[in-house]
């Protein structure tokens, strides 16, 4: 089924990636201030558990909120590659050709380090949001939509999406800092983040 989801702008940035975590439900109905528009729904929504919220550190200094966010990370990556090598290769305006270039690169190396940490927690070869239509995952119809254009509309739409992705990457990786356990993550995410806010601010300077 797929499952359209929005982030409740209302609930602390430390709640994030913990309510991601075993795909444990979706819903809610809230916005993102300053995430950009509402056209399509967000991340998992934050709902209060209902059972014991402790976070148990796990063999090797990793949580369980270290695992929700590598398992959401790794296919936001994955999936945003397709999209930056569509655009480096057809985009109309030079400047995002080469951002998607560089983008491309940083977000490699990332799904590289990713890949480790679901190796590390035993979550290597898992996907919960495997079919999940939610803002920041590039879908194949996006991907198709993309394709299907051309020149400055074309630049419009991976914009968009590609905007999407980044304001979302670095909403959870605040998560992931806030609530995470091991140092491998923990730092990866605000690796993530500081980078994810580079990017987004090259795209704002083409129009993005």
């Amino acid at each position: 089924m797929k499952i359209r989801k929005i982030l409740s702008g209302a609930l602390p940035a430390t709640l994030l990636v913990v309510a991601l975590l075993g795909s444990a439900g979706c819903g809610g109905d809230g916005t993102v201030p300053g995430a950009g528009p509402a056209a399509r729904s967000g991340t998992p929504s934050l709902s209060a558990p209902t059972t014991d919220t402790t976070d148990t550190t796990e063999p090797g200094g990793y949580n369980a909120t270290d695992r929700g966010w590598a398992q959401l990370m790794a296919p936001m990556n994955e999936r945003t590659l397709l999209l930056l090598d569509l655009v480096a290769e057809r985009a109309a305006d030079q400047g995002l050709s080469d951002l998607a270039r560089r983008t491309e690169v940083t977000h490699r190396d990332e799904l590289t380090r990713l890949r480790g940490l679901l190796r590390e927690t035993g979550a290597a070869g898992t996907n919960p949001h495997e079919g999940h239509d939610m803002k920041g995952m590039v879908t194949d119809d996006e991907l198709r939509s993309v394709a299907e254009s051309r020149g400055k509309a074309f630049d419009a739409l991976a914009m968009t999406y590609l905007r999407e992705h980044l304001e979302q990457g670095i909403l959870v990786s605040r998560g992931e800092e806030d609530s995470g356990a091991a140092p491998a993550a923990t730092g990866l995410a605000r690796e993530v983040g500081e980078r994810r806010a580079g990017q987004l601010k090259a795209l704002r300077l083409l129009g993005g």
